[in-house]
C-alpha cells in the first residue's frame, strides 16, 4: 500500500483537509468551520479542525483510510500564537489515532506552495487585509505589511473601502460618479444617484458603528463602480495596485527566485489583479506570475516535499489544482 500525506488549509471561516498518495491523487476531502484558535476560541476551532480531518480520513469511493498510512502532514494555519492552542492540536491529533505530529507552518508559506512547486520567490496577497512574504529555500523569509487595518494592510479591501468612504465625503463630488452611491446604499439604505449633497454625518455614523475588519466588504462596490464606469472607483485601485507593489518590493529579490504568487480574492479576478500584474511585470520583466490554487492541496506539497522524495512538477499541479 502506497504512503499518504495530508495536508490542511485553516482559516478563520473554514478548515479543509485532503488526504493524498504520492501521485497527485486525493483520496479523501474534508470541510468544516473556521478553525483559527484566536479568533474563534481554542476549543471551536479544534472541533472544526478534528471534524475537517476525521471527513477526509473517511475516503471517497474507495472507502475510509488506513490511518497508518500517513506518512507526513503539513497544516497550513494563523492563529497558533496562543501558547495552548499547539497543544490542544496535538491532543486533539493524539484521539483522531493520526500518526505523528502535527506539523503547523504560516498560512502564507501554504499559499505559496498552492501556487508554485518552487523552493525561492514571493507571494502578494490582497484580500481583507494586504501582506507579502519572501520564501527563501522553502521557508518563510521577510515579510512586509500584514499589520491589520488599523497599522497597515495597504492596497487590502479594508483600504479600499476606507478610500471609497473618503472619496464619498470629499467636496465637490461628482453626482454622476456612481461609487458614492454604492457606497451610501451600502452604509445608510440611502440612494444618492444624481443629487449632489451627502449627509455626512450619516455616513460617518454608519461607518464607525461597523467592526473596522467589514470596512473591506466596500472593496465589491468599488470593484462595481469601476465595472460602471467610476473615475473614482478606477482612481482607488490605481492607488491600491501602487500600495500593494510597494509592499512587495519591500521583500521581493528577483535574483532570489523570480516567481510570484499572487493571492486572495481581489488579486484573483478583478482589474486590481490585473493592475498589479501588469506593475509588476513592468517592474521585474523576468518575473514568471502564477496564481494560488488549492491551499490545502499546497499544505499536502509541502507534507510529500518534506519525506525527501524528489516528485516531479504533476504531482504538484493534481494537488493544487483548485
Amino acid at each position: 500500500m502506497s504512503d499518504l500525506v495530508l495536508g490542511m488549509d485553516v482559516g478563520g471561516t473554514s478548515s479543509r483537509a485532503v488526504i493524498a498518495d504520492l501521485d497527485g491523487r486525493i483520496l479523501g476531502r474534508g470541510t468544516a468551520g473556521g478553525g483559527n484558535p484566536t479568533s474563534r476560541g481554542v476549543g471551536p476551532a479544534m472541533t472544526a479542525i478534528g471534524a475537517a480531518i476525521e471527513a477526509a480520513l473517511a475516503g471517497g469511493a474507495e472507502g475510509p483510510i488506513d490511518r497508518a498510512r500517513l506518512r507526513a502532514n503539513v497544516i497550513g494555519a494563523a492563529g497558533f500564537g496562543a501558547t495552548d492552542a499547539y497543544a490542544a492540536l496535538a491532543t486533539m491529533w493524539h484521539e483522531l489515532g493520526v500518526p505523528g505530529e502535527p506539523v503547523l507552518v504560516g498560512d502564507v508559506e501554504v499559499a505559496f506552495a498552492s501556487g508554485s512547486d518552487a523552493l525561492d520567490g514571493s507571494i502578494l496577497i490582497a484580500g481583507t487585509g494586504g501582506v507579502a512574504a519572501a520564501i527563501i529555500g522553502g521557508t518563510l523569509g521577510p515579510m512586509a505589511d500584514g499589520l491589520g487595518w488599523m497599522l497597515g494592510d495597504h492596497g487590502s479591501g479594508y483600504w479600499l473601502g476606507r478610500e471609497a468612504i473618503r472619496r464619498t465625503l470629499q467636496p465637490g463630488r461628482d453626482p454622476a460618479d456612481p461609487l458614492g452611491d454604492l457606497v451610501s446604499q451600502r452604509l445608510t439604505g440611502t440612494s444618492l444617484t444624481g443629487e449632489w449633497v451627502v449627509d455626512r454625518l450619516a455616513i460617518l455614523t454608519a461607518a464607525y458603528a461597523l467592526e473596522p475588519v467589514r470596512l473591506s466588504e466596500i472593496a465589491a462596490d468599488v470593484v462595481a463602480a469601476d465595472e460602471a464606469g467610476s473615475r473614482q472607483a478606477g482612481e482607488i485601485l490605481a492607488s491600491a495596485a501602487d500600495e500593494l507593489v510597494t509592499t512587495l518590493a519591500g521583500i521581493h529579490r528577483p535574483d532570489d527566485g523570480p516567481v510570484v504568487v499572487l493571492g486572495g480574492g481581489l488579486l484573483s479576478s478583478t482589474r486590481l489583479g490585473e493592475l498589479v500584474a501588469d506593475h509588476i511585470l513592468a517592474r521585474w520583466p523576468r518575473t514568471t506570475l502564477r496564481h494560488t490554487g488549492s491551499g490545502a492541496g499546497g499544505a499536502a506539497w509541502l507534507a510529500a516535499r518534506n519525506l525527501g522524495i524528489d516528485l516531479p512538477a504533476s504531482v504538484h499541479a493534481a494537488l493544487t489544482r483548485s
